[in-house]
């Protein structure tokens, strides 16, 4: 089976995020299934893609290869997560709802040509195939409570003492702020007396 220019642009996408593309056809327990693409990965995740292009296919073709392959994988104990990239038209709701009950499914639609619009549009709908980006660092405080005391540099001693009872909780907290303000009310009860 040929791949389309769609499906083209998948794969590469997908090779991006160091999923492997599987030699054509795919061949479980002695069984062969045809579709445009495979992939497996990414890196040691056992994760297989089955890229199906719905403008060569009919949509209960479609779901019929998809089942197949669902079925060898059940009955070869497979423990292999399978995942449809539907490329080009949607399918129909009814034949939609058949393939999810037996994979996860994802409607990409119609991929566009201009490089740049391809991988936003990738990125989009394939997010869940893909990792994470990862979080930059650079900035992020390790320490909450240095940062926090040195935004309180300007309080006064004793409510800068308030950060004392923090690791015991907001009860702990409370019960301080109830005796500072107990202590400095009371003064000035006292005063007015």
């Amino acid at each position: 089976m040929n791949m389309s220019a769609p499906v083209d642009r998948v794969v590469a996408f997908l090779e991006d995020a160091d999923f492997r593309l599987l030699p054509a056809p795919l061949v479980i327990s002695q069984t062969t299934f045809e579709f445009p693409a495979v992939m497996m990965g990414p890196g040691n995740a056992s994760e297989i893609v089955l890229v199906c292009d719905t403008v060569d296919a009919k949509d209960a073709e479609i779901v019929r290869r998809i089942h197949g392959v669902a079925r060898a994988l059940d009955i070869a104990r497979s423990r292999n997560p399978l995942t449809a990239v539907l490329v080009g038209p949607r399918l129909h709701p009814d034949h939609l709802s058949k393939l999810m009950q037996v994979c996860r499914a994802l409607s990409v639609g119609t991929v566009p040509v201009v490089p740049d619009e391809t991988r936003a549009h990738l990125s989009n709908w394939l997010a869940v195939l893909t990792p994470l980006d990862q979080i930059d660092t650079d900035g992020v405080v390790a320490d909450p409570m240095s940062a926090l005391e040195t935004l309180i540099d300007d309080l006064s001693p004793e409510v800068k003492a308030l950060c004392d009872h923090m690791p015991n909780g907001a009860e702990a907290v409370e019960a301080a702020v109830n005796e500072l303000l107990s202590e400095h009310l009371t003064a000035g009860w006292e005063d007015e007396a």
